[in-house]
C-alpha cells in the first residue's frame, strides 16, 4: 500500500466514507472493483429483441457469447456477461453507486467543501490541489485513477483527500428545526477563529454529535454563514 501522509486519506478511503452517507444500507466498499460499460436491466430489455446490426465493426457483431462488448471479467468478479444474471445487474448498482460517490467528492472537492493534495512520489512534497483542477474536462478520471499532474513538473502523483469526519449513519437526521442552532452556533465560531469548509464541517458535526447532518443541510448553513472577508483572525486572538 502506497504510503499516505498524516492528515489524509487516499482517495478510495474518501469515496467509503461518502458512499456510506449516501448509501447506508447498500454500500458493500466493494464497490471499486465493479466493471464499468454494464447495462440496466430496463435498457437490456428494450434492446435484446432488437435485430444485430451488420457489419464487423457495428457494436456487438459476430456472436452473442460476446456479450454486447462487455468488458473483459476481473479476476475475483463473477463471470457472467448476460444482464439478465441478477449477479450482473448487482454489478451494475454497485458501479452506478461508486458512480454516484466519485462525482459527490467532485462536487465538494470543486466547491472548497473538502481540500485535496497531490503527493509528489520522488520529493515526498504535498501540493495543495487548486479547486480549478475539478473543473477540468478530466477531473472525473482524475479521481477515478487517483492520479493528478505534479504542478510544474511532467509528473503524475497521487491525489489524497484531507480527512474529513466519517458520517455517523446510525443517528438520526438532524431536525430542520435546530438547522438555525447550528446556523447562530457557527457564526459564533467564526466571531473568534477562522475556519475552512472543512473544518466547519467538523465543527458542527462535534457540535451536534446527536445528530446526522446531511451535505444538503451543510449547504443550507453554509449559505446562511458566508466565509468571512479580509485577514483570518486566531484561535484566542
Amino acid at each position: 500500500m502506497a504510503f499516505v501522509p498524516n492528515g489524509y486519506f487516499p482517495i478510495r478511503e474518501a469515496l467509503n466514507r461518502l458512499g456510506r452517507e449516501l448509501f447506508p444500507s447498500e454500500w458493500t466498499g466493494e464497490e471499486h472493483k465493479a466493471r464499468r460499460g454494464l447495462i440496466s436491466e430496463d435498457e437490456w430489455l428494450r434492446i435484446k429483441d432488437l435485430p444485430p446490426a451488420r457489419g464487423s465493426g457495428a457494436p456487438g457483431s459476430g456472436a452473442m457469447s460476446q456479450n454486447m462488448n462487455a468488458p473483459a471479467v476481473k479476476p475475483g468478479l463473477h463471470s457472467s456477461g448476460d444482464p439478465s444474471d441478477p449477479s450482473y445487474q448487482e454489478e451494475y448498482r454497485a458501479r452506478q453507486r461508486y458512480v454516484d460517490a466519485q462525482q459527490r467528492l467532485r462536487e465538494l472537492l470543486e466547491a472548497g467543501q473538502l481540500e485535496a493534495a497531490i503527493l509528489d512520489p520522488f520529493t515526498g512534497a504535498l501540493h495543495q490541489a487548486t479547486t480549478s483542477l475539478w473543473r477540468r474536462h478530466d477531473a472525473d478520471r482524475l479521481i477515478e485513477k487517483g492520479q493528478a499532474p505534479i504542478p510544474r513538473s511532467l509528473n503524475t502523483g497521487s491525489v489524497l483527500v484531507k480527512r474529513f469526519a466519517e458520517p455517523n449513519v446510525d443517528t438520526k437526521p438532524i431536525p430542520q428545526a435546530k438547522i438555525q442552532e447550528a446556523i447562530e452556533a457557527l457564526k459564533e465560531k467564526l466571531a473568534t477563529e477562522s475556519l475552512t469548509r472543512p473544518e466547519q464541517a467538523d465543527f458542527l458535526r462535534e457540535t451536534f454529535s446527536a445528530y446526522r447532518i446531511t451535505e444538503r443541510q451543510l449547504r443550507q448553513v453554509f449559505e446562511a454563514v458566508p466565509m468571512p472577508t479580509g485577514r483570518p483572525r486566531k484561535s484566542g486572538a
